[in-house]
């Protein structure tokens, strides 16, 4: 459903993976990779012009289905509490897949004829890809919200993807002048506001793949799957921290940036006792005992 219209619009694929297997017990967290695709084909050349940073896309993949986009992580040695996303706290927000495989860029056009010259077409291309792509991942991310007395949640890596039968071509602009290479693959990011209900985040910055249509295979066997795969193994093994969106990890207040999934624990680990004792130890010498 188009957000802007209130009519049903078509996108071409949406591709999904399940990544569990059903046994008993039945998991908390089932974990699938979900492609949600469109399509385009030019005889001329698609142009990216790219980004000299990797920036950070805190909404890319999107995590769908889950109770909550984010975690809320508590500690033992300081009464703080800490609000991550899903792959932060699983240490995935620094993988290779979202940062040093792909170039990025801000926006892109295409090459179309003006009688015996080639120009740039404006920004139609971007709407016309980008858009539809951007609208369907909403539309699956607001779909697969879960009631609120979820027990059990389906839990999808959604990644928007665009798939090009075109030359691809990145524009890159450098200290000696404009440097021009074919891509495979680029990650086009996107900044937009927020729905009007969302209190706490004013904006977005997404993430779109595009693909060109030869190198698909690649993309989905060595970069989204492995990918996801990885997320599936870590998401398994915290399912109940992802289930509960919400987790005890010891000593916090000594170092919140690295190591937070090999110390991540279910919140009723630490909530219970631990964090109690600390903050009572924290406290004990301004409130005397009563003789």
């Amino acid at each position: 459903m188009d957000p802007d219209t209130g009519s049903a619009r078509t996108i071409d694929l949406v591709a999904c993976k399940r990544l569990f297997e059903w046994k008993e017990p039945q998991p908390r967290i089932r974990p699938a990779l979900d492609l949600v695709i469109e399509c385009k084909q030019s005889d001329l050349p698609y142009v990216f012009f790219l980004s000299g940073s990797y920036p950070w896309l805190p909404d890319f993949p999107i995590i769908s289905g889950l109770k909550a986009r984010d975690i809320v992580l508590t500690s033992d040695d300081d009464p703080s509490s800490w609000i991550y996303r899903s792959l932060h706290v699983l240490e995935l927000d620094r993988h290779p897949f979202l940062m040093e495989s792909v170039p990025f860029c801000m926006t892109f056009s295409k090459c179309v004829r003006k009688g015996s010259d080639l120009v740039l077409s404006g920004s139609d291309p971007y709407q016309s890809l980008i858009f539809p792509i951007l609208k369907a991942v909403s539309h699956f991310d607001k779909v697969q919200s879960p009631p609120s007395t979820a027990y059990y949640f389906d839990c999808h890596m959604v990644i928007g993807l665009g798939i090009l039968d075109a030359p691809m071509v990145g524009v890159r602009l450098t200290n000696r002048g404009t440097e021009t290479e074919i891509l495979p693959w680029v990650r086009v990011v996107r900044h937009q506001p927020c729905p009007d209900d969302n209190k706490v985040e004013r904006s977005q910055v997404l993430g779109i793949d595009i693909v060109h249509k030869d190198f698909l295979a690649t993309y989905v066997d060595n970069h989204a799957r492995p990918f996801a795969e990885e997320f599936s193994r870590l998401a398994l093994k915290h399912a109940h921290v992802l289930a509960d969106a919400r987790g005890f990890v010891p000593s916090m207040g000594k170092n919140s940036w690295t190591d937070i999934e090999g110390r991540l624990q279910p919140a009723s680990f630490g909530t219970g006792g631990k964090r109690v004792r600390a903050v009572l130890k924290r406290f004990r010498g301004i409130f005397p005992k009563k003789k």
